[in-house]
């Protein structure tokens, strides 16, 4: 049986919600949401075991806009608190505050002389170089070594980029950057290489979260007052031409305009009707991976939010305490731990005795102790995690979206619109392209 409907959103994240939810909040109710999980949410769900509470990783809200803050404050009706940032680096075998270039107190004297040095050095060469230059973006790591110098690139930001990327820095254009990377000044690092600063930097100083049911509920307080949701779809393949959606399931759905908010190179690959030149674009889109393993410990362990662990010796790039967003992630004295461990095309991931890997190197940490109990473990796979910002990607995206677009389908959130970005950009994006839906 095919049915037709004026608006299909495919994807039931935070973006496909949020596109949902405006458009049936301004009257089209015919609108519907397809799902692949037997749930909504995408990697703002989250999974319950033995008391504890895991998610896809951190989600962490952080508000820059006014509008966005308002509806989830009011979707979450009370089930939301604000938290102050408290987030270090673990190197060299001491804690530093994030971010790395402007608290440098604590690190061995030669390694702050070798940062502060090369900053000097690098703000000193007069051969300034350009973040957005149309014609060849600048590679990032031509940008870490021009703009923040050799010290700071050899001791955190090489090192941790590369273990989050899993690809040669070089191959990184600056794209993605924006507000992900704090900016800083001679000043600053200056104050924070002479004492402890508790001053916050960068987009995340502060950060929001659901105080009850983990971040999962946000996306079931889109969910609540939204109808037409249909789960256990999956994509089987997408007929452009004839603007059909058909599902594993079986069901079909045919459209007038398409939001989605699947990852483009797998759209592509369901997608019939795709001229070759789109196509080869696609295949040429990049991404890393997370695997994410979640650990229920039976005491309190830290009061930290998250750490940062740049040097190769580790084998996660960075370790959460979710029980410190919200004390009911873990049952009281527990802790709930994640830690994520990036691996690509590029970088294969071993997975065996992964697990025991990760505990090995919690206990070299210092984190957990060898006489811990663990009560819960779980590992959450996310297949795609990051887009990779390589010399292809502007041109290969663009182009895709523009024939997308051309068919009458718009690609949004993190992996429609093939980007890094939030999860207040997916709202708010869900926004965008409902408001042109309805116009």
């Amino acid at each position: 049986m095919s049915t037709k409907h004026p608006a299909v959103v495919l994807g039931g994240g935070l973006a496909g919600l949020s596109t949902l939810w405006h458009l049936q909040q301004s009257g089209r109710m015919d609108s519907r949401l397809f799902e692949k999980e037997s749930r909504v949410g995408g990697l703002t769900r989250s999974e319950q075991l033995n008391g504890f509470t895991f998610d896809y990783t951190g989600h962490l809200l952080h508000f820059k806009n006014e509008a966005v803050k308002q509806l989830v404050s009011e979707l979450l009706d009370g089930n939301l608190h604000t938290i102050t940032r408290n987030s270090w680096i673990f190197s060299k075998g001491v804690y530093t505050r994030y971010p790395f270039q402007t608290n440098l107190y604590g690190l061995p004297s030669e390694v702050i002389k070798e940062c502060i040095l090369g900053f000097v050095k690098a703000r000193g060469n007069a051969a300034a170089c350009t973040i957005n230059d149309e014609n060849q973006p600048l590679p990032f790591a031509a940008w870490i070594d021009a703009t923040l110098g050799p010290g700071i690139a050899r001791h955190f930001m090489t090192p941790y980029n590369e273990k989050l990327w899993t690809v040669p820095l070089d191959e990184l254009t600056c794209e993605w950057m924006g507000r992900f990377v704090p900016s800083t000044s001679l000043e600053q690092i200056l104050d924070g290489a002479l004492a402890d600063q508790s001053r916050n930097a960068g987009y995340n100083a502060t950060f929001s979260y659901p105080l009850r049911g983990g971040i999962e509920a946000l996306p079931q307080a889109f969910a609540a007052s939204l109808t037409n949701i249909h789960t256990g779809c999956e994509l089987a393949r997408l007929d452009i031409s004839n603007r059909q959606l058909h599902f594993k399931s079986g069901q079909t759905s045919c459209f007038h305009r398409l939001v989605t908010t699947m990852p483009l190179p797998a759209l592509l690959r369901a997608a019939s009707g795709v001229p070759q030149p789109v196509l080869e674009a696609a295949q040429k889109l990049r991404f890393t991976s997370v695997c994410n393993v979640n650990l229920g410990v039976d005491r309190s362990i830290s009061d930290k939010h998250w750490i940062y662990f740049p040097e190769p010796e580790y084998c996660f790039y960075r370790i959460g305490f979710s029980h410190n967003f919200s004390p009911n992630q873990a049952p009281p004295g527990c802790s709930a731990i994640y830690a994520e461990v990036g691996y690509s095309d590029w970088k294969p991931l071993d997975r065996s005795g992964l697990v025991e890997r990760i505990k090995a190197d919690l206990i070299k940490a210092g984190i957990l102790k060898p006489s811990d109990r663990v009560l819960a473990e779980l590992c959450l796979d996310i297949p795609c995690a990051y887009v990779i910002y390589d010399r292809h990607h502007r041109q290969c995206s663009d182009l895709v979206r523009t024939f997308l677009r051309e068919n009458g389908i718009f690609t949004i959130g993190r992996y429609g619109a093939w980007e890094y970005s939030g999860m207040e950009d997916a709202i708010w994006q869900g926004r965008l392209a409902a408001e042109e839906i309805m116009a």
